[in-house]
């Protein structure tokens, strides 16, 4: 059992459907192999039943609830939560709402830390990689634009796959990262991976068990549009010097 505590961040939105039995599933997981964690909730402005349905879950599992009235994306969704982790947590992590990656992935995360690792992701570009539920069509085209450019606008060749909802931080090292971050939609993962190989942190990638969504919020030409212009501004704001300890 994990003797440090956890914070477990979770971006909601429009998950009213699933998001009850799955913060329980979460919760039921955790407590019985991490002796002390938080769930924390972020409610990135859902036009649906989702606020409603995290307050029927608190009263069942003492979760803490971030709540927007507005949708910023889920960059700012994840930001929020990781810097409104509590002060005791030593390591911090945030995984997708849908539970597409299962928390039961977690403790071979947890053991890379213990090894060394500052930041562990999940991958869908290493060995080992399983998918239950292929990816949609659409989004493996946009997967491997998307991937291709990142490496090259961000000469970022070493870190197979940035965007994965499934990662884990030493808490320190994840309050520093995203206290300078910038990208509030869907880039944000790579801003991440961008200003933690920048500072020298070390990242291990590793493979997963994926459940593809059946449907996607991923709207098929604005946001590959908005993701290279934010890969765009990561570059000129390195070459800029934004990214600096605050």
């Amino acid at each position: 059992m994990l003797n440090q505590k956890l914070s477990v961040v979770i971006p909601c939105l429009n998950e009213g459907k699933t998001i009850y039995e799955n913060i329980k599933k979460i919760n039921i997981y955790l407590s019985g192999r991490i002796g002390s964690f938080e769930i924390i909730a972020v409610n990135d402005g859902s036009f649906d039943n989702t606020l409603a349905e995290l307050q029927r879950t608190q009263k069942e599992v003492p979760i803490k609830i971030v709540n927007a009235t507005e949708n910023s994306g889920k960059g700012k969704a994840v930001r929020d939560g990781i810097l409104s982790a509590s002060d005791e947590s030593e390591i911090v992590m945030f995984l997708d709402a849908d539970l597409g990656i299962p928390v039961e992935e977690l403790e071979k995360f947890l053991e890379e830390l213990k090894k060394g690792a500052d930041i562990v992701i999940a991958s869908r570009f290493v060995p080992g990689f399983k998918v239950t539920r292929p990816v949609l069509w659409y989004r493996k085209i946009m997967e491997k634009i998307f991937r291709f450019l990142r490496k090259v606008i961000l000469n970022s060749w070493k870190v197979e796959d940035t965007q994965c909802g499934f990662k884990v931080f030493k808490k320190t090292i994840a309050k520093k990262i995203f206290g300078m971050a910038t990208i509030e939609r869907f880039a944000f993962d790579s801003e991440i991976i961008f200003i933690a190989k920048k500072f020298g942190y070390i990242i291990k990638e590793l493979p997963i068990t994926l459940q593809n969504p059946k449907k996607s919020s991923v709207r098929i030409l604005l946001d590959p549009i908005n993701m290279f212009f934010a890969l765009i501004k990561i570059r000129l704001y390195d070459m800029l010097g934004k990214y600096k300890w605050k």
